[in-house]
């Protein structure tokens, strides 16, 4: 790839392979429980009579803190239409304030597995977030979960109508995702990847002279 028998200014493209190298070693210790999946444990169950759906979350660690993926599945509608997938920050209530994301789905008559990409919402680790699933007035079957919290325990689903009392935390069931983070490193981490990106520059440069 760099043939410096050739040309000796291809010492920098040496350099520059090895300051990949550490920067994939970098990002792959970063990518360590970044994902949280219930999909494996689903028992069947699929929400009916009801407006809306909510699984509550938090960033998995502060190298974790940015949402870039969530999936989740709904059953067919008796005919097309669309949903609104949002996340809020999440209170003892139910959602707090404004959307901090939101985005409209279509939704067709067939079991669909939605998967929403490219979110990149920088979250506060040890706060508590809701990824809802407004279904936009349509209350037949749909949204899939589960009564088991397996795959991910101690956040719940909550499930909305106003009929039986606004938003209800179902307390031991969990929403049938998958959601991705990646990480926004700390100063202190970059600040080392320079220093070691700077040390193994030298020593380099300095084997390249022997």
């Amino acid at each position: 790839m760099c043939d410096s028998t050739r040309f000796r200014p291809l010492r920098l493209c040496a350099l520059l392979v090895l300051a990949l190298l550490v920067v994939g070693s970098f990002a792959t210790a970063n990518a360590d429980n970044c994902n949280i999946n219930t999909m494996p444990y689903w028992d069947n169950n699929i929400t009916n009579g009801w407006l809306a759906q909510a699984q509550t979350f938090e960033a998995p660690s502060q190298a974790c803190n940015v949402l870039s993926e969530w999936e989740f599945e709904l059953a067919g509608r008796t005919s097309p239409g669309q949903v609104t997938f949002n996340i809020y920050q999440w209170g003892a209530s139910g959602p707090v304030g404004n959307p901090l994301y939101s985005q409209t789905l279509n939704w067709g008559t067939s079991a669909h597995l939605f998967d929403v990409n490219n979110i990149n919402l920088q979250l506060t680790p040890g706060q508590l977030y809701g990824a809802d699933i407004d279904l936009q007035g349509y209350s037949g079957p749909s949204v899939y979960y589960q009564f088991n919290q397996t795959g991910y325990p101690g956040h719940d689903a909550w499930w909305y109508n106003p009929d039986f009392g606004g938003w209800t935390d179902y307390a031991g069931t969990n929403q049938y995702f998958m959601a991705n983070f990646t990480g926004v490193p700390e100063p202190g981490s970059l600040l080392l990847l320079g220093s070691s990106l700077l040390g193994a520059a030298g020593i380099l440069r300095r084997k390249i002279r022997l």
